[in-house]
């Protein structure tokens, strides 16, 4: 029996400081702490963001982090964003919203365990799933309609699962767009909604500008 320690590398550090922050976004958001639990899932986007740039300087790449990673992002990015989709819109259709988001999210790590070694280097094929968590976020501190909310969550589901190929936002170098996540964090509650809305509206228009900007 192979020793734990022997898989464990320290940019793993950083998958488990996303399961704590997904797994206390969960409980936040069964105290009805809304806000918090969306602040969390925020910085567990930042925090993986990072453990893969890690990984790559210190060339500490390996199959065990890339199946430990995803099972992680299966908490902060699928579980905790479906839960507080949920508990904001508070109907019993929203249950089937959040279970079938939950599950296109699943499917799409598992995806991409099987198939990371065919695809271009520098894309996706279909939305990864932080981006989707990030977006559900700030869709739900945007404070939108339940009904646009469920058509959000509907949208990036597809996206999810898709064969369209994302181009990755940062392939070798430092995740610059994390540090624009971690000022969305300490956004003070009064501006949240109208800085939630435009930065969704600047992701999913980052998305479209590099869709049209297909990497050759």
């Amino acid at each position: 029996m192979h020793e734990m320690r022997i898989f464990l590398k320290k940019a793993d550090l950083l998958t488990f400081l996303n399961i704590a922050l997904g797994l206390t976004a969960i409980i936040f958001i069964l105290n009805n702490s809304l806000d918090l639990a969306s602040r969390l899932i925020l910085v567990a986007v930042v925090a993986d963001g990072f453990d893969g740039y890690f990984a790559r300087r210190s060339k500490t790449e390996s199959e065990f982090g890339m199946n430990f990673d995803s099972l992680s992002d299966c908490i902060s990015f699928g579980v905790a964003p479906a839960l507080l989709l949920y508990s904001y819109i508070f109907s019993w259709w929203a249950v089937f919203i959040a279970v079938l988001y939950v599950s296109a999210g699943v499917l799409r790590l598992a995806r991409y365990n099987v198939t990371f070694k065919d695809m271009k280097e520098g894309t996706f094929i279909g939305m990864p799933i932080p981006l989707g968590a990030l977006l559900m976020v700030l869709a739900i501190s945007g404070d939108l309609h339940g009904v646009l909310l469920a058509g959000i969550a509907l949208l990036l589901s597809y996206l999810m699962v898709c064969s369209i190929n994302f181009t990755k936002f940062a392939t070798k170098g430092f995740p610059v767009q994390n540090l624009a996540i971690l000022l969305l964090v300490a956004v003070p509650v009064s501006y949240l909604v109208f800085v939630s809305r435009i930065a969704f509206v600047g992701f999913m228009g980052g998305i479209l500008i590099r869709k049209k900007r297909k990497p050759t």
